[in-house]
């Protein structure tokens, strides 16, 4: 099963306009079936500990499942992850509707984990760990809860992350370095916002040109000047199109990753591709915002 929003754009109601590449998505809910989420939760803690047991060396641009290369992160030992500190928290989004999240770590470098638009933080929860047990402070949190027809979702998903940005720069302990990491939906609000409030470093994975009224044109690609790595699967169109154009457009430092198949999003993790993504983005977070 694939994200709701992949299957209406394969059947043709996710529309581009040549000029802006605005897309449009017919009243459909956006938000995958629940039993797909649940999939991806159980599967994804394996493939995570898979990873933790790969190598890696570089970070390197490829357009293929890298092969060939030893890409080893620094790794805990497989039981460290269930040893991470964690807590709930609350905050105010931006137009201060409280939202809720999980904070798990500690530290002055910061990543934001933004959810799809099933708007599920569970299947971010091993990659939180990962990074938390690197020395990382991570937020993952859930967007205002919204019908999922609702033509304000975007809008309110863009409020939100910037209500959790404001969130982790106002910690008591200062925080030195904030990566932003976004899968679909979220990838698409933290490439918007970077364009305006500039952060140290993105992940962008799935990421459209646009949903409803949030619309990425490429004046916002060129204010994009932090290390940047964007991720998609060859086949997830137009997604993966849409993608490798904000690699295109926007100026170095970049780099890319193109999977085969046609996974969308967080799935990504879960598929074969999965140890090699986490081992890059790990790599890239490291180098980006190297802990002291």
């Amino acid at each position: 099963m694939r994200e709701v929003v992949a299957s209406i754009a394969r059947k043709g109601s996710l529309v581009r306009t040549p000029s802006c590449h605005r897309r449009t998505l017919a009243p459909r809910s956006p938000f995958p079936s629940p039993w797909c989420s649940l999939a991806l939760v159980l599967t994804l803690p394996y493939v995570l500990l898979l990873a933790a047991c790969s190598s890696s060396s570089r970070l390197t641009t490829t357009t293929a499942a890298p092969t060939g290369h030893s890409m080893r992160a620094p790794s805990p030992a497989p039981t460290a992850t269930l040893e991470v500190s964690s807590q709930p928290v609350s905050f105010a989004a931006a137009d201060g509707t409280r939202l809720a999240g999980t904070l798990y770590g500690r530290g002055m470098r910061a990543v934001i984990l933004s959810n799809e638009g099933d708007n599920a933080s569970a299947p971010w929860r091993p990659i939180a760990q990962q990074l938390a047990v690197r020395g990382y402070l991570v937020l993952s949190y859930a967007y205002r809860p919204v019908d999922a027809n609702y033509d304000g979702l975007a809008t309110y998903a863009l409020s939100d992350l910037r209500g959790a940005i404001a969130f982790i720069r106002a910690r008591p302990i200062p925080i030195t370095r904030l990566i932003l990491i976004g899968a679909s939906l979220g990838a698409l609000e933290e490439v918007k916002e970077a364009a305006t409030t500039p952060c140290d470093g993105l992940v962008v994975i799935s990421a459209p040109l646009g949903y409803q009224d949030v619309q990425i044109s490429d004046a916002d690609l060129a204010h994009l000047r932090m290390p940047k790595l964007f991720v998609t699967s060859a086949d997830n169109q137009p997604f993966a199109s849409d993608t490798l154009h904000m690699f295109e457009v926007s100026p170095p430092p970049k780099d890319k990753r193109v999977y085969p198949g046609d996974a969308h999003g967080v799935r990504l993790f879960a598929g074969t591709s999965g140890p090699a993504l986490l081992s890059s983005i790990l790599e890239f977070v490291q180098r980006t915002a190297p802990v002291q």
